[in-house]
């Protein structure tokens, strides 16, 4: 008798009306969307021109903005109203009609209006709602139908809808794996990868079977480049692997076809932005006929100007340029790798470098 009088004074909790012990997870996820939400404005506040995943990213930005927004609005909401009104599906109504509302709000200032970019911003806003609901337990506690089959329903709704949008992004994505899982080669300009990364300037990149006396290199695919008769044509390699550190020397091979002696010069700098004259390492080689291998040690590179060190966990560029030509020429080249010691004693089996 005791037992079922202490059960009848308990207090009957209703669905939708239960009363958490606090915000908890839930002000995380607010903390962490205001959190993405700044860190969205300040990175795009102008297209990034110096990173290509991002520079990608910028495409999407408004998905971005408007999911983190999302979930900003919803839980600060929530967090605020939830004394008077204890319907969480409300206050996902609200966003999502928050998100459809910034979303044509946005083609204001993107005139003329563009239907498919509408769409995809606000179908894109609400994925980050849908895949916040998929996980809420005050909205599946009221309702029950959220649970189980429903619920991975709403996971797998909201991550198709994402994937769908940011598609664009995943070659970029696999280029950057692509450059992590190449390292310590540098530069390849005969893999897909590289591709992402690599700009030309009065130049032509091929790639083709190399020629039949490189020995080393017969049946390979191997990169060819048709120089201008311009002094500076040549082709820039972008975001290489940035951290050179335990590593002693840079090696690559370049073979021609030339009767003569071809220029080059050979450029690595460490800056985010055009590069001033003072802060870059620059060596002119002089490429004979037939195979050419050269080493250069960072001893070398390092040393730079002595006001302006190169900094060898912050490379970024590799340039491969005509230093003078007085007729079109193409020559051959292997991929640009790291060692810790030279191949070679001398530095290079054949070939010369020039002031």
């Amino acid at each position: 008798m005791e037992n079922k009088r202490i059960i009848d004074e308990m207090p009957v909790l209703k669905a939708g009306t239960m009363r958490r012990r606090g915000p908890g997870a839930r002000l995380i996820v607010l903390y962490l969307a205001a959190i993405l939400l700044l860190a969205a404005f300040v990175t795009f506040d102008r297209r990034p021109a110096h990173n290509q995943f991002l520079g990608a990213l910028y495409a999407f930005r408004h998905v971005l903005l408007l999911g983190f927004g999302g979930l900003m609005f919803l839980e600060l909401t929530a967090l605020l109203g939830r004394r008077w009104i204890r319907k969480r599906s409300l206050y996902y109504a609200a966003a999502a009609t928050i998100v459809l509302l910034a979303s044509v709000r946005i083609e204001f200032s993107h005139m003329p209006w563009d239907g498919e970019r509408l769409l995809r911003n606000f179908v894109g806003g609400v994925a980050f709602l849908l895949m916040s609901g998929a996980f809420d337990r005050p909205l599946r506690r009221e309702h029950d139908r959220l649970r189980g089959r429903a619920r991975k329903v709403l996971v797998v709704t909201a991550t198709l809808i994402l994937v769908t949008i940011l598609h664009p992004l995943v070659p970029v994505a696999l280029a950057y794996a692509g450059r992590s899982g190449s390292f310590p080669v540098v530069v390849e300009f005969t893999e897909n990868w590289q591709k992402t990364f690599v700009t030309s300037r009065d130049a032509m990149l091929f790639n083709g079977p190399a020629p039949r006396d490189w020995a080393s290199r017969r049946n390979k695919l191997t990169a060819m480049i048709s120089f201008d008769p311009v002094a500076g044509a040549g082709v820039t390699a972008s975001e290489v692997y940035p951290d050179w550190s335990g590593f002693n020397w840079i090696r690559f091979q370049v073979y021609s076809e030339e009767p003569g002696v071809r220029r080059l010069a050979f450029e690595i700098d460490d800056q985010k932005k055009s590069v001033e004259p003072g802060k870059l390492y620059r060596r002119v080689f002089d490429v004979h006929q037939g195979l050419n291998d050269f080493e250069i040690p960072f001893s070398e590179i390092r040393g730079g100007p002595d006001e302006h060190p190169l900094r060898m966990r912050k490379i970024r560029h590799i340039g491969i340029y005509s230093a003078d030509a007085d007729r079109r020429f193409r020559l051959f080249f292997s991929d640009f790798r790291l060692v810790e010691e030279p191949v070679n004693p001398a530095g290079r089996a054949r070939g010369s470098a020039a002031d």
